[in-house]
């Protein structure tokens, strides 16, 4: 079976996906010691700011116990016993390859259309291969997922305009200030997620741009290709101070901004804090300071609300390609099954063939067994073909296990 262990914003709250969210050494420890279980074949993780999913094949279990096995580990890695099981969903089969193929489409994220979401799912099938815990299943699944969410962005508009928390993050700090351009704006992390805000906030006329990066040629680069300045990471209590709106997209494991950096300078000054980071970069009790602003990716609702009526329309033509695909790579998984019964089809004639060709040679010249052994194979291809034709057809391209099951023992080699 295929199936996915996760949680996202729409079944989590942030405070319980931070405990979740994987960097990537976090991603490899916790693959390497899932897989050690016999029962799990393969593993690919996601884990986002919205979401972290564990999408795995178990074929030596029922999908309970597989489910009970990852939720065993991920208990493991928080080191809590309790109390979180409800934030997640499980889906098998073809619901949990659906589920990713709506992923990967964008119909799953908080900006619906989002494409932030591509890059980060072939990162993870990316780390999967190179730490061998994806095999044939599993690469075949993501690409396939990659081939329909190119599909959905080729045949719809859902990746134009609002299309991810960068954007949604923008638009609120536009709503609360009437002069955004004249505004000093801190960007903390040169990554993905904050080249996006760069980018939007670019093209909302700010210049007054300050980015800082732990790897400081990263900011510098970030910031000089839209007209900003770098500043030293190491410096950073100077530059949050000076900031009238600070956005923080960074990965650490404890809150970068906390009311010690704060201080209690510039209290008469507003200040919007914006916290995409999960696990959380801002201490959350910087709030209770006056004139002060906190949202994180949670509280950024509004924008995606109004994102959302206007990709509506494009749901439905989405969803219908992804039943397609979800279709496809259903016939391509249940084909799979039918490898071993092939094989020993081929196997078993082929061997007949040659077992009585020999016979045939000893009492034969050599022109007559060059005429049987070219007629033998091609009677032993047709009913190769004729027979796996007939497999498919009866068990239904291999969805009908219990049928492949007896064509293996009716040809298995410890059989005469």
């Amino acid at each position: 079976m295929i199936g996915v262990v996760g949680l996202s914003h729409k079944s989590a709250p942030v405070h319980i996906r931070e405990k979740f969210a994987l960097n990537k050494e976090e991603y490899t420890d916790l693959s390497q010691t899932i897989l050690k279980n016999k029962n799990i074949g393969e593993l690919v993780i996601i884990s986002t700011c919205n979401r972290t999913e564990l999408y795995f094949t178990a074929e030596e279990c029922c999908s309970p116990g597989a489910f009970h096995i990852l939720f065993h580990y991920l208990k493991k890695h928080i080191n809590e016993e309790d109390g979180f099981e409800s934030h997640f969903y499980q889906y098998e089969t073809k619901n949990a390859v659906n589920h990713l193929f709506r992923v990967v489409s964008g119909l799953e994220s908080m900006m619906l259309g989002e494409y932030q979401i591509v890059s980060q799912i072939k990162e993870a099938i990316s780390h999967a291969e190179e730490i061998g815990s994806a095999g044939k299943i599993l690469t075949r699944l993501f690409h396939k997922a990659l081939e329909t969410g190119k599909q959905v962005r080729t045949k719809t508009a859902m990746s134009t305009g609002a299309f991810s928390v960068s954007y949604a993050a923008v638009e609120k700090c536009s709503s609360i200030f009437e002069q955004l351009p004249d505004k000093k704006i801190l960007l903390i992390g040169a990554g993905e997620t904050g080249e996006l805000v760069i980018k939007n906030l670019y093209k909302k006329g700010c210049q007054n741009i300050v980015v800082t990066n732990r790897t400081t040629s990263k900011a510098e680069e970030l910031a000089q290709r839209f007209y900003g300045t770098a500043h030293d990471f190491n410096e950073l209590s100077s530059a949050v101070r000076a900031a009238d709106i600070v956005v923080s997209s960074i990965s650490c494991k404890a809150p970068l901004i906390t009311p010690e950096i704060l201080g209690t300078e510039n209290t008469e000054k507003q200040t919007v804090f914006i916290d995409l980071g999960v696990p959380r970069n801002i201490d959350p009790r910087i709030a209770v300071q006056e004139n002060i602003t906190l949202y994180n990716v949670d509280d950024l609702e509004e924008v995606v609300a109004q994102n959302m009526e206007k990709k509506k329309t494009y749901v439905a033509t989405a969803e219908k390609i992804i039943a397609k695909k979800t279709n496809e790579f259903g016939d391509w998984l249940s084909i799979q099954n039918l490898s071993p019964a092939i094989q020993n089809i081929m196997l078993g004639v082929n061997e007949i063939n040659q077992s009585e060709l020999a016979l045939f040679k000893k009492f034969h010249n050599e022109e007559e067994y060059q005429n049987m052994e070219k007629y033998g194979k091609h009677i032993a291809e047709k009913l190769v073909k004729s027979m796996i034709r007939n497999l498919k057809n009866i068990s239904d391209n291999g969805r009908k296990t219990e049928y492949i099951k007896v064509i293996n023992d009716l040809f298995s080699p410890s059989h005469d």
